[in-house]
Order: structure tokens, then sequence, then C-alpha cells
């Protein structure tokens, strides 16, 4: 360490002393260099993680980073200088910078450039009264190279390479500035304001309205997964879920009171239809009187979000929430808002404290200011006075756009978020898209303090880097009921994912049906008979099976299981199927989801993460990988019952490209294929195709009604053989925060394909409750054996486990 002192001190030395407009001084963990225009400030974090400054003047702003939480670690780092260049070295990364401009390069231990600065400029501006810069970073990429992130777009775009995007919160876009390439490299771009990402043949660049500098993080890793863990090592690492939440949500707009709502709750029931929770939307705040309609809109404006629920829609919210969960096994998410009407005791209390925002929003109520601590300890007192004393268990925060009107629109969302005017850190152009960050930041710090036991669980309609942190799933907002709209789900999902925020969902089936391009049922509340609607939502119902939050939603026509048809139809069936696969796969789902919180894994990938040196899979935006093992291939085009055109017997099909590199298993039949080719596969409205890759450990529960009626067992293991494999199977405690104590256990799968053996490893950990003994059937997956739609057929041997190593030999 002496040395690298001392070798620091004759680098800056020797540089300052042949310099005359440059400066370089030293800092914890780099450098910094005053240039003729500005200056550069390098900073590394880990000996992977490096933060890049660009000042217009010789200093960095000090204002306070709402996205990254992390503290720089001590970083050994070796100085060097050439003619044109400083150099900064790590065990993982090298920084070359340009001496005259500040340029940097980001250089691997193989030598390889990742990521070249090509420009950087500002541009002097006033922005809603605040003395700011219009900034511009632009990159220099290689050509074969594909990026992705950005967070949710409903464009279709996978790869962002020869793309641009507004980076503006909408109602159903949520912006995620950080994008993961192909070479292994991550980037994070730290600014809240409207953002313009570009990338074309004269660069890649970064422009956005409002700054003090530009300001970034250059995250260097051994795969993509390395990339998105130091990502979440940067901004927050996502906890644990119930895994209750993991399975089949159950939603509309809307249950009108407690008796409609339990009503569901009894009939899932009755019907042995798999399900965990179930969804109050909104109004449950005022007035239902359904003789006089005109009084209830009223009573819905004044009270807005008032946190309390109303007499006439739950005369005692006590007996129905133990009613949901006792009787019905149930747990119970209720819709909140950041705005909040007049004639409430929270508006009250957030006004008589400056708490309030202008203008009134579409709902006649007012926004509280989620960037003062103060507004948003009010927002949860009430939060928790008022609904979560009385047992619920999950909220769900719409609007936090913030939703002033109707935002579907980039510029129209831009405009009327600019309306709120200035919060309590500054105006609302410098933090435009950070609403959401701090408002689920405030519920998620409040919850963990007042409701230790309880895992939080947070939907809601925006989402921003960091965001992960707050246990707060986002959702793909108000969408549309189209071929081409589900279609484009899996990307907006999948970029999402990869933009480094985990947990991402949408509306089943679609929030809208009909008016303007929506043309199911139109003007009636009966689209579910519609035979083309049927189609349309089991086949977005199957892509849902696979996401990592399983949740139906909408408006204009009921949404449960049995509206779309009886026991014994096709549609009904097809629906039943993929709830009970949801529910077998809950052990390799948690199991993933403990990957997530422990490792920065992604359980919602895009095939270049697992497939980068398959060119062809780069660009490709209706397939992915559901945890380690699972293709997906959602079906996205009507095939039985077109909306203009006549029904058809005939079965259909559609191809998915199986990535080179591994034998694929076809999931329903244990068929075959060589990867690296395109396969065509029958789909009847009961199949979605999903392959499973050589050399995979798939465990699988036992059927349930809902996630914690019995223990996984016995477990039915899965060996897809070809190649070795691995998995590691994690359990805890379910809903209590136990785990981040060190409670809970794990069990690793081995298969070694030479040798034909099965490992089951010693079981590590302990938890309150675990199952000592139990069984595994497993089964050698081959055509036509041990699958059957799912469903156990033959087990090659059943193994009883009692914690201690085992070897099972199959030859």
């Amino acid at each position: 360490m002496k040395y690298r002192i001392l070798l620091l001190a004759v680098f800056i030395i020797s540089f300052t002393a042949c310099l005359e407009n440059n400066t370089l001084k030293p800092t914890a963990n780099g450098i910094s260099l005053q240039l003729e225009n500005g200056s550069t400030h390098i900073r590394f974090f880990t000996d992977g993680i490096v933060r890049i400054v660009h000042a217009p003047s010789t200093k960095i702003s000090t204002r306070e980073s709402l996205v990254v939480i992390k503290n720089q670690e001590s970083v050994d780092l070796d100085y060097r200088q050439t003619e044109e260049y400083y150099e900064i070295e790590s065990v993982s990364l090298l920084i070359r910078v340009n001496k005259e401009n500040g340029h940097c390069a980001f250089i691997d231990q193989q030598g390889n450039i990742l990521l070249k600065e090509k420009q950087h400029n500002f541009q002097r501006d006033t922005v809603m009264y605040d003395l700011c810069f219009n900034v511009r970073q632009k990159f220099e990429l290689t050509d074969d190279e594909a990026i992705y992130g950005l967070g949710q777009h409903q464009d279709g775009i996978m790869n962002w390479r020869g793309d641009e995007v507004t980076l503006v919160q909408t109602n159903v876009h949520a912006v995620v500035p950080f994008l993961v390439s192909t070479r292994n490299y991550g980037l994070l771009w730290d600014n809240y304001s409207k953002t313009n990402f570009r990338d074309n043949d004269e660069g890649t660049e970064f422009w956005s309205e409002v700054a003090d500098q530009i300001d970034y993080y250059f995250l260097s890793g051994t795969n993509m997964d390395d990339v998105i863990s130091g990502y979440r090592d940067l901004t927050g690492h996502s906890p644990m879920f119930g895994k209750w939440a993991f399975g089949y949500w159950q939603s509309k707009e809307r249950y009108v009171d407690a008796e409609d709502i339990t009503n569901i709750a009894s009939e899932y029931r009755k019907r042995s239809i798999p399900i965990d929770n179930i969804v109050q939307d909104w109004r449950y705040w005022a007035l239902y009187d359904p003789n006089d309609p005109e009084a209830s809109r009223k009573s819905a404006r004044d009270l807005w979000s008032s946190m309390q629920f109303h007499p006439s829609t739950y005369p005692d919210p006590a007996k129905t929430l133990v009613d949901i969960h006792e009787q019905y096994n149930m747990h119970y998410m209720i819709s909140i808002w950041p705005t909040v009407g007049r004639e409430t005791q929270i508006f009250d209390e957030l006004n008589a404290n400056e708490q309030i925002l202008p203008p009134e929003t579409w709902s006649a109520a007012y926004l509280y200011d989620a960037y003062s601590e103060v507004g948003r300890n009010i927002y949860w007192k009430n939060i928790k006075n008022g609904l979560m004393n009385y047992g619920v268990d999950a909220l769900w925060m719409d609007g936090t756009e913030p939703e002033l009107g109707d935002q579907h629109y980039f510029n129209d969302s831009e405009r009327l978020i600019k309306k709120f005017g200035n919060n309590v850190m500054g105006s609302m152009a410098r933090y435009l898209n950070t609403y959401s960050l701090m408002t689920t930041k405030g519920v998620y710090e409040n919850w963990r303090r007042d409701f230790p036991g309880k895992r939080v669980f947070i939907l809601t309609r925006s989402g921003f880097a960091g965001q992960q942190r707050n246990a707060a799933v986002t959702w793909s907002g108000d969408i549309n009921a189209t071929w081409p709209v589900l279609r484009n789900q899996i990307s907006a999902g999948l970029n999402f994912s990869m933009a480094g925020v985990p947990y991402w969902t949408m509306d089943i089936g679609a929030f809208f049906l009909h008016g303007h391009d929506r043309g199911y049922g139109e003007g009636t509340y009966q689209s579910h008979e519609d035979p083309s609607y049927r189609e349309l939502y089991v086949r977005w119902f199957q892509f849902g099976a696979f996401c990592p939050i399983f949740r139906s939603h909408g408006t204009h026509t009921p949404r449960e299981v049995w509206c779309f048809g009886e026991p014994g139809s096709i549609t009904y069936e097809s629906l039943l199927k993929f709830d009970h696969l949801r529910y077998r796969l809950l052990p390799y789902i948690y199991s993933t989801a403990w990957k997530v919180t422990n490792e920065g894994y992604t359980m919602m990938r895009g095939l270049a993460m697992d497939f980068s040196l398959d060119k062809r899979v780069l660009e490709i935006n209706n397939q992915f990988l559901f945890g380690p093992f699972i293709l997906v291939r959602p079906v996205t085009d009507e095939q039985y019952f077109p909306q203009a055109g006549i029904a058809t017997r005939e079965v259909k099909g559609v191809e998915t490209y199986l990535p080179a590199g591994n034998t694929w298993f076809d999931f329903w039949n244990g068929k075959q294929y060589e990867g690296g080719q395109t396969v065509w596969q029958p789909t009847p409205l009961d199949i979605m195709p999903l392959y499973v890759k050589s050399g995979s450990i798939i465990p699988m529960g036992p059927f349930k009604q809902y996630a914690m009626e019995k223990p996984e067992d016995p477990i039915e293991l899965r060996i897809y053989p070809g190649a070795d494999a691995s998995f590691v199977l994690y359990e805890d405690e379910n809903d209590n925060y136990n785990y981040e104590k060190g409670q809970f256990a794990t069990i690793q799968f081995l298969w070694n394909e030479n040798e034909q053996t099965l490992t089951i490893g010693k079981r590590v950990g302990d938890f309150l409750g675990m199952l000592k003994i139990r069984t595994f059937n497993v089964i050698i997956v081959k055509e036509n054996h041990g699958m059957g739609e799912g469903i156990t057929k033959i087990s090659d041997r059943e193994v009883a486990y009692n914690g201690q190593k085992q070897i099972i030999s199959f030859k």
C-alpha cells in the first residue's frame, strides 16, 4: 500500500509539472482532472464499478443521488500516463483518460475497449426557473454488440441499437436509465429529468434537460448477470416477497363492496381454482349507492384515496379481512393513490403541513409531496391507521408517474408532471421521473418499521432505478386489448427486467377492451363472451403464468376464470391448466426469487443474457427464459377465432428459435431438438410452447389451492439430461424477514452427465417449521416419458431424504 501511495504521489507531481492548462488532483479511489473548459472526475466504487462526472466548472455538484446508496469501497489502483492519456487501473478495469478533453475509455483485463466516450457538452438553460444545463454525453460502441434495458416501453423494441426513446414516465412507460451490453458492461445514467436516448451511425448518446453536470456509472462484469448484480449492489438489493405473492392474483375494475369481493373469493374456493391474492380497486373509500350514481361519483371525488373504508362499501372491514384470510386463505391488496380528495382527513393533515402540490388532478384530488420526509410520514400514517391495521397484505400504489390527467403519451405526461411545480427538493422538471421511487421509499421504510414480521409488497404503475430496494413491482399500465399490444408486453417486461429491476407484471387480458382501437364488445360488459377475446385472454393468461408476478386485471368486462367458459370448455380448462402449472412450479420460482435477492439474479431473461454468442437471439422480442432453464414462447397472433373472419378448428402452430449450443426438450412431450434451429410446434388453445435446455433440473411441487396450503412434498424432480446440471432449492418461513437473520435452508442438486448420477447435497441451514423428512420423485426426462401435460405419470426413482447427502445412480 505504501508503494501505491508513493506511486500516486510521483504520478501527480510528474503530471502537474508538465501541464499548462490541466490540473490533476488525487481523490479517494480516483482522480479529478481540471480542464480548460470544466473538469472530469473519476471515482472507483468497487474494482468493477466507477463513477464518471464531467462538470462545466471545477467542482462537482453536492446534490444527493436518489438512486445510488452504496458507499465507496477501498480499491487498490495503479496509475500510469502516456503522452496522450492518464490511466487508472483496478484488478478488473482500466480507465484511459484523454489529457486534453477528459474523454474516458473503459478497457477490460484482456485489453478490449468495452466503451469509449466520444463527446460531451453543456448548454446553459433555465427550466421552470431552475438555472441548469442541458447535458449531452455521446459514446462509441462496437458494431456487433447489443444493448438492453432503459425500462418498460411499448414499441416492441428489444435491442436498442439503431433506435431511440424518450425517457419520461407515462401511464404505460416506466423509466429506468440503465443499459446492459452483450460486451458485459452496464451504464447507469444518474439524471432524473426528461432524457432522450439515441443510437445511430454517429454514436450512442444520452441527453438530459436539467442537470448540474454529466453523471453516470460504468459497471463491468464477467457476464450480464454479473453486471446487473453490480447495479443492485450500487442501488439496493431486492428483498424477498412472501411466497404467496408468486401465486395467482385476481383483480378487476372493480369489486364494488365487501360482499362482492368475498363472493368472488368464495367462488374460487368452491371451484378449486388455485389463487392466493384478491384485489380491491378504487372507490372503496366512497359512498356506494346503486340508486344514486351521481351521489356515489361525488363521494368518490370528494373522498378520493382517503385511506379509509367507507361504511357503505365495507361496513365491517375487520371481519371482511378476517374472512378473506381465514375462511378463504387469501391475501388482500388494496388500491391507493398519491392524490387525496379535499374532504379527507389526510388532505387536511398534509395541507396543514404544506405537503400538498397544486394543481387539482383529473380526480379533483391533490398530490402529496413524496420528496419530503414529512409528507411521506403523514401519507404512511394514514395508510397504516386506515388500512394496514385491518390486515391489508399488499398496497397497490396507482398513478405514481405522478398522474395529473391522461398521460399515455410522452409530451402530455411531461407537460402535466411539470404542472405540479416545485417539490421540497426542487422543480418537477429536475425530478421528473423519480416520484414513484420516493413514494415507494416512504411506504417501504415505514412498513418495515411498523410491521417488521410481514414482508412488504408494493405494486405501482411507474418505476425508476433503485426502486427494486423498496419491494416494488411495476406493471405495464392501462394497455389495450390487441394482439400487437400482447406481443409488445414481452419486450417491455424483458427490457424492464434487464434494466436491473427484477419484478414486473401486466394486466392479463389488457386494461381497456373497447374504445379507440380496442374492439371487443364495444359498449357492452360482455366482452368475455366474445370467442375472439377469449382466445386473446387465454394466450395472455398463458404468458402471465411465466411472468414474475401472475396477475389479471382490467375494466369493461369481468376477469374471473369462470367468466371465460364453463368447466369442460377449452377456454376454462386452458386457464385452469396454466394456473395449476404455475403452482406446481412454485419451488422453482421461489428458489429463483432467492437468487434475485441473494445474487442479484434476473428472473425474466432476454435470450441474450444466456446465449449472447448466438447472434440470432439478439433481436428476438417474443421469447425469453423464465428462470435459468425454461424457454417461453407466448402465442401472440389470433389462430382460431379471428375478429374479422370465420372460426376454424384446423390446428395452427408457431415457430420458435432454439438457441445454439444446447439440446432442447419440449416441455409437454419430452421430444428433443438440437439448438441453432427454428422449430414449428402445433398450438391448440391449451398449449403455449415451452422448452427446457439440456442440463436442467426443475423441481415441481404438488397440486395446491394456495401457496402455503401444504409443504412442497413430494417434489417431482425433473432432470433434463445431455449436460451437467445443478439447482439449489431454497425454503424459508414464507412471509417474514427471518431469512435476513439466516433462518432458511438450501438443498443443492447436481446431475453428472458422464456418470449418470444425481447428487442431493446435505441440507444447509434451518428454520422454524422446516420439513425434516421429505420425498423426491426423480424423473429423467425423455420423449413421451414422465410428462403428460405437465402432470407426473412415471417416477424413475423415489428418494426418501432426511437432510443428508445422497448419490443416486441411473446407469
